[in-house]
């Protein structure tokens, strides 16, 4: 994966999470203190929502959304308080975050169009652990006030 691939990923991630979402995810290479015994482990409930393309720039993203993150998004996407959300709201507005993300991304990448997006999918994960993520080629992290983003792509 070159460098180029890499600053298109985090600028469109941090694009979506900035103007939908009022977030400044902050791109970084390592989760501080992660695999030591002791040490912050963001692990627990998440999210792992998910997408697929087909064309000319085939592969597959996953998005692992800490489940605090998950609720603020959907708070401020949907413009209501954290008492008026539901489980399938914060499922929605991950799905429609990997849709926003992976479709701004490939506008850059095919700008012909020639790639198509899939329906994504989203589901709760309650025992997440961020060990066997971390091991990821295609791993990219981004630091929030709510825990650390980790999205993983696969080339297809």
């Amino acid at each position: 994966m070159d460098d180029q691939f890499r600053s298109l990923v985090y600028r469109a991630c941090s694009a979506v999470f900035e103007t939908m979402f009022f977030l400044f995810p902050e791109p970084i290479d390592e989760i501080p203190g992660a695999g030591r015994r002791g040490a912050f482990a963001p692990n627990g409930a998440h999210i792992r929502a998910s997408i697929t393309c087909h064309g000319s720039s085939s592969g597959s993203f996953k998005f692992f959304i800490p489940r605090l993150l998950a609720v603020h998004i959907t708070t401020n996407f949907l413009g209501v308080s954290e008492q008026d959300i539901n489980e399938e709201q914060i499922l929605d507005t991950a799905k429609e975050t990997v849709n926003m993300v992976v479709g701004s991304l490939l506008g850059k990448i095919d700008p012909t169009g020639a790639t198509k997006l899939q329906i994504p999918e989203a589901t709760m994960l309650d025992n997440f652990s961020v060990t066997e993520v971390l091991k990821e080629k295609g791993l990219f992290l981004f630091n929030t006030d709510f825990g650390p983003l980790c999205l993983v792509y696969t080339q297809q």
